[in-house]
């Protein structure tokens, strides 16, 4: 989990990303690989024991986090019924694009390779 206090209103607010696999959330890690922990996104404030955030910036790591724990999900169930080399390939395929468009490519991929979601 991690804690974000929001600079305009010092609300904190929370969030995680937990690998289905694992169990283990990786949230910081997924916004420290695109250097958000460093570009000054996200700062340390040791008096709250959370990051600051402005508000904008919270939700738009928020609705990518949400859609990266919609297609873990959905990653690690077609790993179930189909080998996870394939499953990988057409994953790794799909992610060369921008992080906020990430997700959505990556599910048309698996759509067109294994066919939709039901519930999708």
């Amino acid at each position: 989990m991690m804690r974000v206090q929001i600079t305009e209103t010092n609300e904190i607010k929370e969030l995680t990303l937990i690998d289905p696999k694992t169990g283990v959330d990786y949230v910081q890690d997924f916004i420290g690989n695109y250097d958000a922990l460093a570009d000054g996104q996200f700062t340390w404030n040791e008096g709250a024991g959370a990051f600051l955030a402005e508000q904008d910036t919270f939700s738009w790591w928020s609705q990518v986090i949400e859609d990266q724990k919609a297609l873990d999900e959905r990653i690690a169930e077609l790993k179930e019924s189909h080998d996870s080399e394939d499953v990988d390939a057409v994953v790794n395929a799909a992610a060369d694009v921008d992080l906020e468009n990430l997700a959505a490519s990556v599910n048309k991929a698996l759509d067109e390779e294994f066919g939709v979601t039901e519930g999708k």
